[in-house]
């Protein structure tokens, strides 16, 4: 059976290639990302793998993390707000707070995620 993975910031630079890479070795992944205005202007990015399953959502959501967690075996964090400075709140609560509710679900929920 195939590995399955949670790609956190799937349509990101990072993540997207994390996906891709995921994808090409034979696992299953899941990209979540809310698509934030500020990086992905046009909604959804074209180059997002097709052999992914893609959720437009937020971690800071907890019933999107839920979901997006469902039957995950390995997560790969990639998930960040890399907006301007002066938005120090957004940056704290995207990065930290949406981080801390992924690990709460994982933990509340007993998920079989062997590794973060």
């Amino acid at each position: 059976m195939a590995k399955r993975a949670l790609v956190t910031g799937g349509a990101g630079l990072i993540g997207s290639h994390v996906v891709d890479l995921l994808v090409r070795e034979g696992w299953q992944v899941r990209a979540l990302d809310n698509l934030e205005r500020q990086t992905h202007r046009r909604g959804k990015p074209a180059w997002i793998n097709e052999k992914a399953e893609f959720v437009e959502g937020d971690l800071r959501d907890r019933d999107t993390t839920t979901a997006a967690l469902d039957q995950i075996d390995f997560v790969f964090h990639q998930a960040a707000y890399g907006g301007y400075m002066p938005e120090i709140t957004k940056f704290v609560h995207v990065n930290s707070l949406g981080t801390a509710q992924m690990l709460e679900v994982i933990r509340e929920k007993n998920l079989p995620v062997q590794k973060i």
